[in-house]
């Protein structure tokens, strides 16, 4: 990795405290899941795990057992897994413990491991919690949200196309509750952050985008680009050296993809997206005149300013394959800025005045060229 900095995450002790399990990820990079024994010949080793998965957090032994169970996300479902026959140099064996189309928020286990309850989140339900059986049953326990129960919802579905290189991309769409197919909608792209993250196929109903648009009656796409989590290793790690490229062309593609199945008004169009997805918004709109409005959040616009000023310079090092001096041309690729005379879509911006990740200068920045030297609509909204 050009950054010799990974996130060391997700301490597990087993109940016989003979040896430790913890993730270690490097920005770009998939999470991987290593056991320090701590027996008479101590040992550290890195577990064989599946291409398929992305291990995300909350690593938990089964009781007193070698079961190692841990949250992973694959095609748009956060699932709980588990390893078994843990050994140095041999393959574990993985089962899905939370089968079917569920995200999976946290979960815990009893004492002795025997019963395990979980928060869980479906397609046409908000979180709750639910036990579950070792055959995978689920019996749910409580209704947070009993007022919901009687909404109209959204019709929540996965779609796909072939994106950059015609590589299969996916990504969640939301319609209106009463929509037939009858006209097209205007439709809002909604870019996840991260990257190494992805939109989950769930009903969320969310301050910002998604079922709070579509009940309004939008049509919304939330892609999973290429470097989202739970398309495999290639998938992800593809991002490395192309941002501000296969990114927006895997994003753009989604969109001809809904206007030709009829779904999308091609003159209605509108962008959105916070952190990664703030960022990628920037890019979109320097490459494509057809959005009619932008909400950039918390985005960057130049990879040398991010490198600078952000609290984990690792991750633009990464992305952007070494440091600003040794690859000034990927820097330069990489940064929406050397392209917004391009830009004709009227854009909010916004940020936290305090963000670490994202400083605010990105935005203000943004809107200084678009609103005082391009003369495009504009708005600058900062956050105390």
């Amino acid at each position: 990795h050009p950054a010799p900095y990974g996130w060391l995450e997700n301490l597990a002790w087993p109940v016989d405290e003979k040896s430790v399990a913890f993730t270690v990820a490097f920005d770009g990079y998939p999470a991987e899941i290593y056991i320090y024994n701590n027996e008479k010949d101590p040992y550290l080793y890195k577990v064989n795990r599946p291409d398929n998965i992305h291990i995300s957090n909350n690593l938990y032994w089964r009781g007193n057992t070698n079961e190692l169970c841990f949250l992973a996300e694959e095609k748009a479902r956060r699932r709980v897994y588990s390893f078994r026959n843990l050994k140095q140099e041999s393959k574990p064996i993985i089962k899905t413990i939370t089968p079917g189309d569920v995200v999976v928020n946290s979960f815990s286990f009893n004492r002795n491991g025997n019963t395990m309850v979980a928060s869980i989140t479906k397609p046409d339900r908000q979180a709750d919690i639910y036990t579950v059986s070792s055959s995978g049953g689920y019996k749910r326990l409580t209704n947070i949200n009993p007022q919901i129960d009687n909404w109209k919802k959204p019709n929540i579905s996965l779609v796909s196309w072939a994106g950059a290189n015609g590589d299969l991309v996916e990504g969640i769409l939301e319609l209106p509750p009463d929509y037939n197919n009858d006209n097209p909608l205007p439709l809002v792209v909604i870019i996840h952050g991260g990257p190494t993250s992805a939109a989950l196929y769930q009903f969320r109903y969310w301050i910002y985008g998604r079922t709070l648009l579509s009940s309004k009656g939008y049509a919304t796409l939330s892609p999973n680009y290429r470097g989202s989590t739970g398309y495999g290793d290639k998938f992800m790690v593809d991002l490395i050296g192309n941002e501000n490229d296969i990114d927006v062309e895997d994003i753009l593609a989604g969109v001809d993809a809904m206007i030709e199945k009829g779904i999308a008004d091609p003159k209605r169009l509108g962008v959105m997206g916070w952190s990664n997805g703030g960022f990628l918004t920037n890019c979109i709109i320097t490459a494509d005149n057809r959005f009619k409005a932008a909400s950039s959040g918390a985005g960057v616009i130049d990879q040398v300013m991010q490198w600078g000023i952000e609290d984990t310079p690792g991750h633009v090092i990464n992305y952007m394959t070494g440091l600003p001096w040794n690859v000034p041309k990927e820097y330069s690729l990489g940064s929406p800025l050397y392209s917004l005379n391009k830009v004709t879509t009227p854009t909010l911006i916004h940020v936290g005045e305090y963000d670490e990740r994202v400083p605010v200068q990105h935005s203000i920045v943004l809107h200084r060229a678009l609103n005082v030297y391009l003369g495009i609509d504009t708005e600058l909204v900062i956050y105390p």
